[in-house]
This record gives structure tokens, sequence and C-alpha cells, in this order.
């Protein structure tokens, strides 16, 4: 076995992105790598024999020769060693509730950190509350074998709600709410109202345009200020109910 085997052990082990700091590296490089052969002139070689692609400095994607790697997929293996969770469009696309192209991947972490280009995507980070990260619904699973942390489907439109930001394709918010059970949209409401009162107007505006009646803890929702429900886009109808700019 030699380094440029590593790029298909990786692959086999289902690990989309290889960091020089993480433990399968270690294992790898003493699996693989003859004693004195440096982590430097491995990646060189990996890099020249197209395996690898560097994102930044000790992290690189790698490359199947045969199929490509979801773009989700990567996006969570970058923070494979941290606290995360992939939400809204991406996360949203794995639940089969949109399947419109995401160009941008967010990333929930505790942390702050820099955006990632990855070819035609951007993995984008955005920071969450120590507190409210710890209390969001997400859990691991897989895509293509390979191993992401995903919101669940309520969270996912939460986070869209609390941050309206956070979501490329918002104007699908409804569509996708049509598709809730009225349990889903209870447990939304919950967390929504647990994040802020503009993320329970915001839904509850949602759940609105959806057809569907929201649920008690959210009719309940008396609110004393407007927002604007997509921040930075062109206002539409106000509700009075809600108390939100469309």
């Amino acid at each position: 076995m030699s380094c440029t085997d590593i790029a298909d052990w990786l692959l086999r082990r289902r690990i989309a992105v290889l960091n020089v700091r993480s433990q399968a590296w270690t294992t790898a490089r003493a699996e693989l790598l003859p004693p004195g052969y440096t982590t430097a002139t491995c990646l060189q070689r990996l890099a020249a024999a197209g395996r690898i692609r560097r994102l930044k400095r000790g992290l690189y994607v790698v490359v199947d020769a045969v199929r490509e790697t979801p773009s989700i997929a990567i996006a969570s293996g970058i923070f494979a060693e941290i606290d995360h969770y992939v939400t809204t469009d991406a996360a949203l696309t794995v639940h089969g509730l949109i399947d419109q192209p995401v160009p941008t991947i967010t990333v929930v972490l505790p942390t702050v950190r820099r955006p990632i280009q990855l070819g035609g995507s951007v993995v984008r980070p955005v920071r969450l509350a120590a507190v409210r990260f710890a209390k969001a619904d997400a859990y691991p699973t897989t895509v293509d074998g390979f191993a992401v942390r995903l919101a669940s489907r309520e969270q996912a439109v939460v986070d869209a709600v609390a941050e309206p930001g956070w979501m490329i394709h918002g104007t699908l918010l409804p569509e996708i709410l049509a598709a809730f059970s009225d349990d889903e949209l209870a447990m939304a409401a919950e967390r929504a109202l647990d994040r802020s009162t503009a993320a329970a107007q915001r839904l509850g505006y949602l759940i609105d345009e959806a057809g569907r009646e929201p649920p008690p803890a959210l009719a309940a929702l008396r609110a004393t200020f407007a927002v604007d429900l997509r921040p930075g886009h062109p206002r539409g109808p106000y509700s009075t109910r809600w108390r939100v700019y469309g």
C-alpha cells in the first residue's frame, strides 16, 4: 500500500473530506505510509494525481474517480470533528421537500467560521448561540453512505423563519409547510416561539399562506411589533393578524 491508496481508503470508509488534523488521517497515515514519508509529500502526490482537491490549508475534498460526492456530504465532512448541523435548503432537499439547486449549503455551528467555496456551491457556516445550538433538533444520518448531521424538517423551517437570510429558496416555505403533518406544525410552532417572537410571527404568516390552521400555541400569539418576512427583499402584502410584511 502507498500514499496514492489513501483516497480509496478514505472513500471505502465513506469519508468525504481529508482533514490532516483528524483521527482518520492519523490512522490512514499509520496504515499506508512507510516510515519517513511526510504528510506534505503525500498530499502533493494525491493532488497531482487528482485524488484530492484543496479547500484550505490542511483540508481537502477526496475525489471519487467514479461518481461525484454529494456536496452536502462534503459540507458536513468539513466540520466532522466539531459540533454542527446542516439546515434550511440543503436539509430540506435531503428531506425531499424541495428539489431546486442549492448553491449555498448552510451549516450551523456554535462558533464563527469563514465560508468555503466548493466549485459550484458555497458552504456557509453560520453561528447559533451555544444555548440555542444545544436545543436544536438535529441528528446523524447518511447521504450516499457519507455521514451527515442534519436538521429535522421542523428545525430547518424554524431556522429559516428565525434567520431568513439562512435560506435561499424562502419563497417555497408555504409549499413546504403544506406538506407538514399537524404534529410537525405543532413542533415547529413550539420551536419558533422559543426562538423569538419574530420567528413565530413569520411562521404564522407562512402557515396562513400554506392554507393551514396555526397550532393553538401559535394562534394565541399577540405580536406587538411588525417584522419583514424576508428582510432585504421587496415587501409584499401586510398581515394584520401576524404583523408581518410578506
